[in-house]
């Protein structure tokens, strides 16, 4: 078993509904780094409620309690955010096979994507007291063995993509170990030092894409560019800069 900077509580459950869900229960508790792992979710939810289906014991469906070591105000969210993006990047990463022409990509703001396919998911809710963030609970989805998905789902897995059959076991203990060593490069180096990695590996960057504005109800062309201090999407249009959180602003695959 990988050795961690931080001791973790980590509970097993043969089923259940939603680890977020379950999550919930520790808010308030003394712990820290709480892990809930299942290999069989039956009510996943993802993004904007989206629901996050699953196959059991072929995927990784877990949730992490996290109490911040430093302070982390609200608007600053969007760190955690990128700590969890790029920690899920970086292992998977280990496992891509440099004879394929696919890379791993982040989606804004937190999804893996390869091949235009998405592999995984990430789902933040959090504890606010006074503007500073209580407790954090971070629900990871990842497609590992997975090879059947229904066509409107747009999914693939590491399996499916790369020819792998991976070790459940292996993965999960790597991807909390890597979780808890961005989380330190944060607090040692600061937002700027984790944000670099982050945007270099944004899922479209530099490339013309089709985007979908929800307040508008229109479709723009645009580059994006960055992101902005607080998390938004940067995207460059008729030369001009414009600002999106995530409920603003839908990626068109064509």
């Amino acid at each position: 078993m990988k050795k961690f900077i931080w001791p973790i509580n980590l509970i097993i459950l043969k089923k259940i509904d939603s680890t977020n869900q379950y999550a919930k229960k520790y808010i308030y508790e003394k712990y820290n780094w709480v892990i809930i792992w299942t290999m069989n979710q039956t009510k996943g939810i993802g993004m904007n409620k989206n629901s996050w289906y699953t196959e059991k014991k072929k995927n990784l469906t877990f949730s992490i309690v996290l109490k911040p070591i430093i302070t982390l105000y609200i608007k600053k969210i969007y760190i955690i955010n990128i700590v969890i993006s790029n920690a899920v990047h970086k292992i998977l990463s280990k496992y891509y096979n440099k004879k394929n022409k696919e890379k791993i990509w982040i989606k804004w703001p937190n999804d893996i994507v390869i091949n235009n396919k998405k592999v995984g998911g990430i789902l933040i809710e959090n504890s606010v007291f006074s503007k500073k963030i209580h407790t954090i609970i971070i629900g990871i989805g990842l497609n590992i063995n997975q090879t059947q998905f229904k066509k409107e789902w747009n999914a693939s897995s590491i399996k499916e993509i790369f020819n792998l059959n991976l070790d459940l076991d292996y993965i999960f203990y790597n991807i909390i170990y890597f979780i808890q060593k961005e989380y330190l490069f944060f607090i040692i180096h600061g937002e700027q030092f984790i944000r670099k990695y982050y945007i270099n590996h944004l899922y479209l960057k530099d490339q013309v894409s089709i985007f979908y504005i929800y307040k508008t109800n229109n479709y723009i062309l645009g580059i994006i560019r960055s992101i902005s201090n607080q998390g938004f999407l940067v995207i460059e249009s008729n030369e001009k800069f414009y600002f999106f959180s995530h409920k603003e602003i839908k990626f068109v695959i064509t």
